[in-house]
């Protein structure tokens, strides 16, 4: 019998396990990390939990998480086997010997690893899992699926069994990167229109590397965190926080005692305030 299956990054989902209880309360997740080497951070890994089409869960995940933050599977092998082979692709050998994590569960690496691969060598690396589901642009869905269902279940160990050359990863992250920063300019026309107004495709491109590198440059580097960053870099460009006149977010984003969200959410809190109080300086 097929059942399907969301594969979901905790890392990127706030408070997953919590949510997960109140939208399915009899749902058990599997931490993808526990029973390996990266227990100790089983709580910011990769969770597989069965979900059923209609059903609250599904909803969330469809209207929330589906572009960024997990995929949708379906198999028909048994949840210990399913969960043993996922559990398997979480980490890559590279050249020379070296491991890496392996984000397959963002679902654009999901696509750029699988979609274009010969059937055979994309049957086997799927094992028990027959169907991925993944969002089209236009709302439409992909769907990757398995056209040899006969194909061992892989299983955890040590040193990783999946191998991918160092130029094959760098290809899978500048093209997530690549799609990111398109999507971080398509944000910037919307809500700041006047920074990319009279720029060319290739200027637009250079602004939204140039927002990205001024969060890392404060230690943000997820996607969620650069969207809300962008706020604050259109408003004060390139030399935030360290413009005349904003020794106040300096002061907000080097503050002790609270989580390096808690301190971007009270930046953009001033920012805010910022804001009306010049309109009604007006």
């Amino acid at each position: 019998m097929m059942r399907a299956y969301l594969l979901l990054d905790s890392h990127q989902i706030a408070g997953l396990h919590a949510q997960l209880y109140e939208l399915a309360p009899t749902a058990t997740p599997h931490a993808l990390y526990l029973m390996t080497a990266y227990a100790a951070m089983a709580s910011f890994g990769p969770v597989v939990v069965g979900v059923e089409p209609g059903t609250p869960l599904a909803t969330a995940f469809l209207t929330h998480w589906q572009d960024k933050a997990g995929i949708w599977l379906e198999s028909d092998a048994p949840e210990t086997e399913l969960i043993a082979h996922l559990r398997s692709l979480i980490h890559v050998q590279l050249d020379a010997e070296v491991s890496a994590f392996f984000r397959f569960y963002d679902p654009v690496i999901t696509r750029l690893w699988l979609h274009d691969l010969p059937a055979a060598e994309r049957d086997q690396l799927m094992g028990p899992v027959r169907v991925i589901r993944l969002p089209e642009a236009d709302g439409s869905t992909l769907q990757i699926s398995q056209q040899n269902p006969d194909q061992p279940t892989a299983r955890y160990g040590p040193t990783p069994w999946l191998k991918l050359s160092a130029s094959t990863l760098e290809r899978l992250c500048v093209a997530q990167r690549s799609q990111f920063s398109q999507h971080l300019v398509d944000h910037a026309q919307r809500y700041f229109p006047h920074c990319l107004h009279d720029l060319n495709t290739r200027q637009q491109q250079a602004w939204a590397l140039a927002c990205q590198a001024s969060a890392a440059r404060q230690g943000y580097s997820a996607e969620d965190e650069v969207m809300l960053w962008a706020s604050l870099y259109a408003t004060y460009g390139d030399d935030f926080p360290q413009g005349e006149g904003q020794e106040i977010y300096r002061n907000l984003l080097a503050e002790q005692g609270v989580t390096p969200r808690q301190r971007l959410d009270r930046a953009l809190d001033e920012l805010i305030l910022s804001a009306i109080a010049r309109e009604l300086d007006l």
